[in-house]
C-alpha cells in the first residue's frame, strides 16, 4: 500500500444528481490509502442538488463558467496535485472496491507507459436498455465502430483487436499507438500521469480529450495499459434524450472544428467508411447481423437497438450537418453584404 502511486479523480459536473451520489460512493469505498485521494468536482453552475451532493462528500469543488465539459475538464487537470490523475465523469460508476488498484498496476509494472483506460464498459442485465446496449458494444456512437476508432472492446470480443500495436500481459494489453492510427482515447475512467497530461492542458479552450492523446503520442508518449476490467457509463436514460445530447455534441464539434487536431471522420481517409455506414444503415443487414452474433454470445434483446440506433445517427448527423452548411452559407453571405 505504501507504494501505490497518489491519486486526483476529477469529475465534471452540471445538474448531475442523478448520478453523482453513486459515481462518489463508488470512490470512497475503494480499497485504496484514502490519503492518496484527491477527488475534484468541477461544476459548470449546477441548479439542482448537485453542489449539495458533493459538499456531502467533503470533495474539493471548482467553479467554472465556460459551459463547455471539455474545458472543464482541463481545469480539473490543472488543478489536480497527485501523481496520477483519473478522469471520472458524473455518470461513471466504479465497479469493484479494487478499480483503483488494477487500473494504476501497469504505471508500477512499466515506467513507460503513460496512461491506462479500461477494456470494456460495464454489462449489467438489470440496467436500462439503452445502457445495456452501449455497454454490449463499446460505444455510444455506431460511427466510430464501424470506422474501427472505437477504444472499448464489445462483449462479442474476447481479445485486444482494435487500433495500436498490443501485447497480452495477463492483467492488461500494453498497446502501443502510432499518431495516424489512434482511437478515440481520453475518457470514462482513463487514468494518466499528471506530469504527462499537463504539457497539454495549458489552454482550456483547446483541449478535447481525444486530441490531448493525439499530441501527446506526436511527442513519443505512445504507451498505455489497457485494463482488463470495465466500469459504469449511465448514460442512457431514453432514445430521444440521447439523440438531442448527440446534435448537442455535434453542434459543439462543429464550433470547436477549426482547432481540432483528431476527427472521428476525417474526408480525406474515411470517405468509403462513411459510404460503407450509410449502405450498412439504410440497409440494415449489417446492424441486423451484428445484432444477431452479438446475441448468440449474450441473450439480450438489447442488441437489437442496433440498427434502430444506426438509422437515428445517420438521420440526426445528416439533418445536423446540412442545418450547419445552411447556416454557415448565409452567415458568410451577411458578411460579405455586411463588408
Amino acid at each position: 500500500m505504501k507504494t501505490l502511486p497518489s491519486i486526483s479523480i476529477v469529475i465534471q459536473t452540471y445538474n448531475s444528481e442523478k448520478t453523482l451520489n453513486e459515481c462518489l460512493t463508488s470512490i470512497i469505498i475503494q480499497d485504496y490509502p484514502k490519503d492518496k485521494i484527491e477527488i475534484i468536482v468541477v461544476d459548470g453552475g449546477s441548479k439542482d442538488k448537485t453542489l449539495e451532493i458533493a459538499n456531502h462528500f467533503g470533495v474539493k469543488i471548482v467553479n467554472e463558467k465556460t459551459r463547455k465539459p471539455e474545458a472543464a475538464t482541463a481545469i480539473g487537470y490543472n488543478v489536480a496535485k497527485n501523481e496520477l490523475i483519473v478522469n471520472i465523469p458524473s455518470d461513471n460508476i466504479l465497479p469493484h472496491k479494487n478499480w483503483l488498484k488494477v487500473m494504476v498496476k501497469p504505471f508500477l509494472e512499466n515506467n513507460d507507459i503513460i496512461a491506462t483506460q479500461p477494456l470494456r464498459y460495464t454489462y449489467n442485465k438489470n440496467d436500462t436498455i439503452l445502457n445495456r446496449y452501449f455497454a454490449l458494444f463499446g460505444v455510444n456512437d455506431p460511427i466510430p465502430y464501424y470506422f474501427n476508432k472505437r477504444d472499448r472492446l464489445s462483449w462479442i470480443e474476447d481479445s485486444w483487436n482494435l487500433l495500436g500495436k498490443a501485447e497480452d500481459k495477463e492483467d492488461y494489453y500494453l498497446v502501443r499507438f502510432e499518431s495516424d492510427k489512434i482511437p478515440t482515447l481520453g475518457a470514462n475512467g482513463y487514468m494518466v500521469k499528471r506530469e504527462i497530461i499537463q504539457k497539454v492542458t495549458k489552454d482550456i479552450y483547446k483541449f478535447f480529450h481525444i486530441d490531448a492523446n493525439l499530441d501527446l503520442i506526436k511527442m513519443g508518449y505512445n504507451l498505455y495499459g489497457i485494463v482488463k476490467t470495465d466500469i459504469f457509463h449511465k448514460t442512457g436514460e431514453n432514445i430521444i434524450s440521447y439523440f438531442k445530447r448527440r446534435i448537442r455534441y455535434f453542434n459543439i464539434y462543429q464550433k470547436d472544428k477549426s482547432v481540432r487536431r483528431y476527427h472521428v471522420y476525417d474526408p480525406k481517409i474515411d470517405k468509403i467508411k462513411l459510404l460503407k455506414f450509410i449502405f450498412f444503415t439504410i440497409t440494415l443487414i449489417k446492424p441486423i447481423y451484428d445484432a444477431l452474433r452479438g446475441f448468440s454470445k449474450i441473450q439480450d434483446i438489447a442488441w437489437f437497438l442496433h440498427p434502430i440506433i444506426c438509422l437515428g445517427i445517420l438521420f440526426i448527423y445528416g439533418y445536423a450537418t446540412i442545418r450547419w452548411k445552411v447556416k454557415t452559407f448565409f452567415l458568410s453571405v451577411l458578411e460579405k453584404f455586411k463588408n
